[in-house]
Order: C-alpha cells, then sequence, then structure tokens
C-alpha cells in the first residue's frame, strides 16, 4: 500500500489541504516538518479518517472538527462541509489497484451531521451515505470496510501509524503480549491457516458422523460435538470478558498506582493537611491583626505621626525652659503644698516652747502661711518661665522622652509581605481541597475496582484454562470414532483428513519460521539502534505459546534485559524495532507513518535512529517532526538521499490556519 494523496477541506486548521505523498524506491521518506501546534497531528489525523472514517457525534463536534480559520468562517469563505480524500495504491494479485476514497460530511437541516461515502476502485465506484437505506448501507459500508481492510485493517493501523511518543507505552506489562498475540496471529498470517485448520476438522466430523452406520453411536458422537461446540463458544464468550477485564485493567492500572501510593502515604497526606491548615490560618491571622494595627494606627494618628513631629520642631525651646526652671530649682523655693506643713510646724513648735499662750485664729494661720510664702520667693529673679509651675516642668520632661515610633513604614511593609501571602490563598486553598479528597480515600473505589477486576481476570483465565480441559478430554471421546479408511472409503473424508494436519503444520512452520526471523532482526536492529546496549544484545525471545505469548531480551553477558527497567527512550526504540520486523514479516505492507519522530531519545539515539532506521524502514515512510527533532543543519543530511519530499506545515495564528509549503523549514 503506497499513499499518494491527501486532500482534507476544511478540517481542523486546514481549510484547503492537497498534498502529492508519492514515494520511489529509492527514496521511500517524505519529511514534513512543523512547530508544535503546527497541524502535524491534524494531518496525520487527516490521512488516518479519511481511510476508516470520521465519527461525527452531534452538531457541536461537528463545528468543532470544522474549525478552518474563524476568520474564514466569518468572512462566509466556509462551504460549511469536511472534505476528507486519500488516493492509495495496493496489490491485488500482484497487479497495481488505484483506490480513492472520499468522505463528505456536512450538517442536515435537522442540525445532524450526516456523512456520504465513495471509494472508486480502478474506476469502480462503490457508494453509500446517511440517506441510503439502513440495509443497503450496511451491507456497502462493509465491502467498502473490506477492501480497505484488505490494505491495512483500522486494528492493526495503530502499529503502522503511530506518535513515537506513545511507541514506549506498548511496552506496558500485558500490552506487549497482546500486541505480539495479535499481529503474530493477524498481521503475520495465521489466523487463516487456522481458520482452514478449523474449517476442515469440522467438515471431517461431518463426514465421519455420516460414515457410522449404528445410529445409537452416531448420536453420541453428535452429542459429543455439539457438546463440544457449546464449550468452545463459552470460550470464545468468557475470552470477551477477559479481554474486556484485561483492557480495564490496562487502561486503570496508572490510576490505581497512584491511588495506592497515596493509601499508603496517608499519615503524610494527613500532615500535609495539617501544614497546609496552619498556613491558611496563619495568613488569615495576620490579615486580622494587620487590620486590627492598621486601624489603631489611623485612630492614634495624632499621636503617632503629630506628635513626635512637633517635638521634634519645639525640641530645643523645650531643653532652654527646663534648663531655666532646673536653676530655679537650686533656690530656696518652697511648694506651695509644703507651706501649710511648714506652718503647722511652726505653731507645733512656738506652742512646745510656750512662746504663745493659745491657738492661733484662722486668720493668723493664714497671716504665717502668706508670710512664708512671701519669704519663700523674696530672693527669686523673675524669669520669662515664672509661669510654668512644677509640674509642667515634669509633663515638659515626659513630651521630651517621648519615645513614640512612626509606625507608618512598619504596616507598610507589613502591607506588602501580608499581600504575597494572600495571593498564595487561593493556591493553598486548593491544595487543600485535593489533600482531603485524597484523605477521605476518593482512591478506596479505585483500588477495589482495579482489585476486584485483577482478581476476576484470574477466575476468567482458570474458566477457559478448564473449559480448554474439557475439550481435550471431549476430543479424546471423539476421536475414538475416528472410521478408518477399511471402514469407510470416503476420498473427500480421505483429503480431508490429511488436509487438518497440513493446515496444522504450515501454521506451526509459519510460526517458527518467523518467530525466528523476528528474533534475529530485532537483534541485528537492536545492536545498532538501541544505543544504551549497543552490540551488546545476544537473543531476543518470543516465547512458543501463542496463547500467553512473552517477548525477553538477553544481555551478552547472560542476564536478561528487563523491559520494565529500561528507561523511556529505550523503550521506545524496542517497540520502533519491533513495529519494523512485524511490519517486514507480516502478511500487510502499509506505509509507516510516525509523529513525533524522535520522542524521547538522546543524541546518539537520535542518530543511530536517522542512519540505520528511518532509510530501511518501509517502501514509504511518512515523519512528521520538529525543528528540534530532525534538525535542519545537522540531522537532515543523514536522510536527505532517501526523502523524496519535503513540507513545512506553517501555522497562521491570527487567522488558526495550516498551509503547507515546499522544503523542510525553508525560511
Amino acid at each position: 500500500m503506497l499513499i499518494t494523496r491527501i486532500i482534507a477541506k476544511n478540517f481542523k486548521t486546514y481549510r484547503e489541504l492537497d498534498l502529492d505523498l508519492t514515494v520511489n524506491e529509492e527514496q521511500p521518506i517524505i519529511l514534513i516538518g512543523g512547530e508544535n501546534g503546527g497541524g502535524k497531528t491534524t494531518l496525520f489525523q487527516a490521512i488516518y479518517y479519511a481511510l476508516y472514517g470520521l465519527k461525527v457525534k452531534d452538531f457541536e463536534h461537528f463545528n468543532k472538527l470544522q474549525n478552518a480559520g474563524e476568520r474564514a468562517k466569518n468572512e462566509g469563505n466556509s462551504s460549511n462541509k469536511i472534505e476528507l480524500e486519500i488516493h492509495f495504491t495496493g496489490k491485488v494479485l500482484h497487479n497495481d489497484y488505484k483506490y480513492i476514497i472520499k468522505r463528505l460530511y456536512t450538517i442536515n437541516a435537522q442540525n445532524s451531521p450526516v456523512e456520504a461515502v465513495t471509494l472508486n476502485l480502478n474506476g469502480d465506484i462503490f457508494q453509500y451515505g446517511t440517506a441510503t437505506p439502513h440495509a443497503e448501507r450496511v451491507k456497502k459500508e462493509a465491502e467498502v470496510n473490506k477492501i480497505i481492510k484488505a490494505n491495512l485493517p483500522q486494528e492493526l493501523s495503530k502499529y503502522f501509524l503511530f506518535d513515537a511518543m506513545e511507541a514506549g507505552n506498548l511496552l506496558k506489562d500485558e500490552y506487549l503480549n497482546r500486541v505480539i498475540k495479535e499481529n503474530i496471529e493477524n498481521v503475520m498470517g495465521f489466523n487463516k491457516y487456522i481458520q482452514l485448520g478449523n474449517a476442515t476438522n469440522i467438515l471431517t466430523q461431518e463426514y465421519i458422523a455420516q460414515g457410522i452406520e449404528i445410529e445409537e453411536e452416531r448420536n453420541q458422537y453428535k452429542n459429543l460435538l455439539e457438546e463440544k461446540k457449546k464449550i468452545e463458544e463459552l470460550i470464545v464468550a468468557t475470552n470477551t470478558h477477559y479481554e474486556r477485564a484485561l483492557s480495564y485493567s490496562l487502561s486503570q492500572k496508572e490510576f490505581y498506582e497512584s491511588a495506592k501510593e497515596g493509601k499508603n502515604l496517608q499519615a503524610n497526606i494527613k500532615e500535609q493537611i495539617q501544614l497546609v491548615e496552619r498556613k491558611i490560618e496563619d495568613i488569615l491571622n495576620r490579615e486580622t491583626l494587620f487590620i486590627e494595627q492598621s486601624e489603631r494606627f489611623l485612630n492614634d494618628i495624632e499621636i503617632q505621626v503629630f506628635i513626635p513631629k512637633l517635638i521634634s520642631i519645639i525640641q530645643n525651646e523645650i531643653e532652654l525652659i527646663l534648663a531655666e526652671k532646673s536653676q530655679e530649682n537650686n533656690n530656696d523655693f518652697i511648694e506651695p503644698e509644703h507651706i501649710t506643713k511648714i506652718s503647722e510646724k511652726v505653731i507645733a513648735f512656738l506652742k512646745e516652747n510656750n512662746l504663745i499662750e493659745s491657738e492661733l485664729t484662722n486668720e493668723q494661720k493664714g497671716l504665717l502661711k502668706e508670710y512664708i510664702i512671701k519669704k519663700s520667693n523674696q530672693d527669686n529673679t523673675k524669669t520669662d518661665y515664672d509661669f510654668i509651675d512644677k509640674n509642667d516642668v515634669t509633663n515638659l520632661e515626659q513630651l521630651l522622652g517621648w519615645s513614640s515610633i512612626n509606625q507608618f513604614n512598619i504596616i507598610e511593609q507589613q502591607k506588602e509581605s501580608l499581600e504575597k501571602e494572600l495571593a498564595t490563598l487561593p493556591n493553598l486553598k486548593i491544595q487543600l481541597l485535593d489533600l482531603r479528597k485524597s484523605d477521605v480515600g476518593g482512591g478506596d473505589e479505585i483500588i477495589q475496582s482495579f482489585e476486584a477486576n485483577e482478581l476476576k481476570i484470574k477466575e476468567l483465565k482458570e474458566t477457559i484454562k478448564g473449559y480448554k480441559s474439557d475439550i481435550e478430554k471431549l476430543d479424546t471421546k471423539i476421536k475414538k470414532f475416528d472410521l478408518s479408511d477399511e471402514e469407510v472409503p470416503n476420498p473427500k473424508l480421505e483429503l480431508l483428513k490429511k488436509l487438518g494436519p497440513l493446515f496444522t503444520k504450515v501454521s506451526n512452520a509459519l510460526l517458527v519460521n518467523k518467530k525466528s526471523r523476528i528474533e534475529e532482526a530485532m537483534k541485528n536492529d537492536l545492536n545498532t539502534t538501541l544505543v544504551a546496549y549497543e552490540n551488546q544484545i545476544d537473543r531476543v525471545e518470543l516465547s512458543e505459546d501463542l496463547s500467553n505469548l512473552s517477548f525477553k531480551i538477553y544481555h551478552k553477558a547472560g542476564n536478561e534485559i528487563y523491559l520494565e527497567e529500561l528507561n523511556a527512550a529505550s523503550k521506545q526504540i524496542i517497540i520502533q524495532v519491533l513495529l519494523k520486523s512485524l511490519h517486514y514479516f507480516g502478511d500487510y505492507n502499509p506505509p509507516v507513518m510516525i509523529d513525533t519522530v524522535m520522542g524521547y531519545l538522546d543524541e546518539s539515539s537520535r542518530a543511530s535512529l536517522l542512519e540505520n532506521y528511518f532509510p530501511k524502514l518501509s517502501h514509504q515512510t511518512i515523519l512528521l517532526s520538529t525543528d528540534s527533532e530532525i534538525r535542519k543543519h545537522i540531522d537532515l543530511e543523514k536522510i536527505e538521499n532517501f526523502i523524496a519530499k519535503k513540507f513545512t506545515l506553517v501555522r497562521d495564528k491570527e487567522n488558526q490556519l495550516t498551509e503547507v509549503v515546499e522544503g523542510y523549514f525553508p525560511n
């Protein structure tokens, strides 16, 4: 199969894409560059959906898919329909056939998406669509899908049209075994021999039943066959449940492990909750305190700001006043409140010494006080500050010692700090919410469901094993009814008896032959492309058991290189090497298209892929790369001779459109 042209109209960022993808034998590579978000993945999708169809759910989904430039739509340039068209060639009985698949999606009067499909196969037209009567549509759709499947079945497309970044995920747990199993059985073409063998056995059994003359024995034989058929149907049904359970397990494993880890760290989560709660509480408390301080500051602003300012202005004069008053205090000045006590002492002295005969009248006491006051001040010199008494002096002294600090700067600093912490509050609350969700056992349901599913997988495997054991017992009983050629000479039966073992031998021979070739090819490729183990791979082993395949790599030193222990880059290399082998030795011959070609790869691995892998990968390899993956002036020359065409996807950000230009990042 060779893709020769892709057309996409009004599909996401492509308003008018028409790309020639033809290659030749010497130059099998199409290199398409594009920056992140430039439209590489959309181009990838256009090819995939053109082949297998686009599922448009509703009007809103249609609009999202048809979003080929907002400005273009607003200007009325949109035709309100999505067109995907792919041209490719494929061989039928050694002859090249040309295929053109055109898929058209529009919206009808009821705002529902409708589809119209046309397949042109060497001039023969197959058509169906939403308007086609159901029965006819089903029939024609099946015909078209069968033709496409003959070139590349959709279920196998993910192994040939893939994202390199995701390729390493195929190595997860049982996924790899499933990949190999599906590909060994489907891609490698074993299924057709297995199916032929099964058909031969059924036909053989019918002839044997016809040849049994005694009716009772014939009925026993038929009953055994019927019983076997029912068990085989049970195996198919159970296997379906098993596959579903396995698929669930694969999809949920990451969630399960996260939930499990969260469960084990429950105590740690509680500590984190308390820590975050304290942080939030501290910030809120500081906010409250700040508000209170600010209010106090505003209320006391006169005291806190204006009085210190006033003190600084009159400080010199106050100091002068205090100095003057200090001089006054050195004189015989008696405070008025002491005058009464002094006068009382004087009267007591006069009485004790009989200097007065009777008690003084109040008038006489008043005259005595006036005299003492007069005498205590008689020598004082009048000053400018006589109006300031001692209490005033004390107040002035306290005023100079005012220790007030202007709080404005401190509050301003607190405000800046608090504002930064308040800005973190929303994130802290989200963090707290997440932690509380984990704490309340949000993962419990995931853990329980996953573990119940794992148990179910084991039970289903045992059930299937039991059914197979029952079939073996039935086969033993059935074989007792085998007729010898002498008993019933039947040329058809004789031929069938020979064909059955022949198909089994062919299937087994294919398995052994292809398995060994895959192992050898992978070993050689890994020794050149898996830089971390360059020339150190001794062998690759695929297990013999088709129902439970395993995949192992061994070092020359003898030890196994465990796949799960490898880094993402090595896993990517290994899975790409495996896919290359499946491409080489499989029954299909599709192109390979890789998005994000270098994924996680380091410098050495990139160089190895460029030199040893891409040029030999397929008869048509479409690489979708950024300029940092395949670098124009460093990497490009390594594959230049193998490139048939180079394009670059240019994103018009303003108009949300992607245009294609010739050359690999030409500007």
